[in-house]
Parts: structure tokens; C-alpha cells; sequence
């Protein structure tokens, strides 16, 4: 798979489809393979879909270095560059959605916005409840990748789906057993995300947003998302009523249906 040096490392890349560019961003510790295939093909239908692992995470390399959620969206402009795209629509889910935040404040090379399940970080945010922020908090350090796996699953997908789809949750703890993150690396992503915060200048958006949650989220809880509409002048929000954190996982083809609709 195809690797290009951004910011003194190398990043790993994906490329799908043809058509105008769709940039997509993940989140905390995830890589491509969380995106899942059936996502994928059906949007490189529509769009050149650009997907990647942020620093440290599944095939790119880790530069061991303290970063912010702008140096994520700087290695992201960086991709940008290196594959000579001027301009893109943005898909940011998760910390991703933070990362897409900085970047469309700090670069104007976006056409359309997407934000799914994610917040504007800082004092207007609402957190997780306690049990959640505990897991998420835990450390890595000692335990097997199988165990972090199965416990983060538990607040990734809602508790209907995970009974109902047992295949695809084994897939799902496979795929982060083959490219674990460090947990060195995971603290370094946790603080760039307890450092973010653009509730004060989102304000100054003024591209056009859509703002997807799933109702059944406990990580990022959907108050988020009003929070979020709130902020940006130029937004509607689109809720999947049956999904937790990951509503492209749980609900793919209404997902993949507003996404067209907004692009287009």
C-alpha cells in the first residue's frame, strides 16, 4: 500500500474511485480498515475517496513526538499536497471530526463539510459519563490487544448490534490485532484530544455542514451534535437512530444516502 513522507514521517494512504476528492478522517486509534469495504466501494462510486492512517496509527510510521489535533490536520493538509488535490469535501468522524475542524479553519481547501460523532471540544462539550471516560482512560500498557479490543467495541457499537452482528465484531477485534496501536502513541492522541477546543471559533465557519450523530452514542454524546449546529451558521444535522459512535458501521446505507444527497 502506497506511503508518502509528510512532516519528517511516512503516512499510509488509500485511494479509491474517481470524481471530485472526499476526504476522510478517523478517529482515535482507529486505521482504514475500520472504514469497512461495502463504505468504501459505494462512495468510490461517487467520489475519489481519500483514506489514511493519522501518525502512528495502523501503517504509518510513528514520529514518538507530542502533537495537537492541528498537527493532525497540518499532516492531513500535507496528504493534500502530496497527491496534488487543491480542493476536497471532508468526511471527519470521531477525533477526525475535530482534525477536520482545525483544518477548515486554518485552510481554505474545503468544499463541504461532514461531522459524525464529534464535538467541538473544551467547556461546551458534553463528556462521556464516568464508566465510559474510564475505559477509554485505562491504560494500555500490559494488556493484550484481544482484551482493549473487546472492551472499546463495547463503547463503539450499540449493545442491539453488537448481539446481532457477532461476525463482523470478531472482524472488528482481528483488524486492530493486526496493526495495534502503541500505547504510547494512544496517550499522545488522548491528550491531543483533551487539549482541543474550537467551540469559540466555529463561529467563523461559513461552509456548508452536515452534521451526522447517532442517537445511541455514549462516547460522544448527541448533545454534541446541537451543540455543534448551534456553532455553525451554515449547518443541519442528521441523526441514525439505531446507531452508537460508528453509525457508517451500523447503518451504512442511510449514511452512505445523506452523505450523496449533501455532496452532490
Amino acid at each position: 500500500m502506497p506511503k508518502v513522507k509528510i512532516n519528517n514521517f511516512n503516512l499510509h494512504y488509500e485511494v479509491y474511485g474517481e470524481g471530485h476528492p472526499l476526504l476522510m478522517i478517523l478517529g482515535l486509534g482507529a486505521n482504514t480498515s475500520w472504514w469497512g469495504r461495502y463504505f468504501l466501494k459505494e462512495l468510490a462510486k461517487h467520489f475519489k475517496v481519500i483514506v489514511f492512517d493519522n501518525r502512528g496509527t495502523g501503517q504509518s510510521d510513528d514520529p514518538k513526538l507530542d502533537y495537537t489535533i492541528k498537527t493532525l490536520a497540518d499532516d492531513t493538509i500535507g496528504l493534500m499536497d502530496a497527491l496534488n488535490v487543491e480542493y476536497a469535501h471532508l468526511f471527519g468522524h470521531s477525533m477526525g471530526g475535530g482534525i477536520a475542524q482545525e483544518l477548515v479553519l486554518n485552510f481554505k481547501r474545503i468544499n463541504k463539510l461532514i461531522l459524525c460523532s464529534t464535538s467541538c471540544g473544551g467547556p461546551k462539550s458534553i463528556l462521556a459519563s464516568p464508566e465510559v471516560l474510564q475505559i477509554v482512560g485505562k491504560p494500555r500498557e500490559g494488556r493484550t490487544i484481544e482484551e482493549i479490543a473487546e472492551e472499546t467495541l463495547t463503547i463503539f457499537y450499540s449493545n442491539e448490534f453488537i448481539k446481532k452482528n457477532p461476525k463482523l465484531i470478531g472482524y472488528a477485534i482481528q483488524n486492530m490485532g493486526k496493526t495495534p496501536m502503541s500505547p504510547e502513541n494512544y496517550e499522545h492522541q488522548t491528550k491531543a484530544i483533551e487539549s482541543f477546543n474550537t467551540c469559540d471559533k466555529l463561529k467563523e465557519l461559513k461552509i456548508s455542514t452536515l452534521i451526522m450523530h447517532g442517537k445511541k452514542d455514549i462516547l460522544v454524546p448527541p448533545q454534541n451534535a446541537e451543540i455543534l449546529a448551534e456553532l455553525i451558521a451554515n449547518s443541519q444535522i442528521t441523526w441514525f437512530n439505531k446507531s452508537a459512535h460508528a453509525p457508517f458501521v451500523e447503518e451504512p446505507n442511510l449514511v452512505l444516502n445523506a452523505i450523496i444527497e449533501f455532496l452532490k
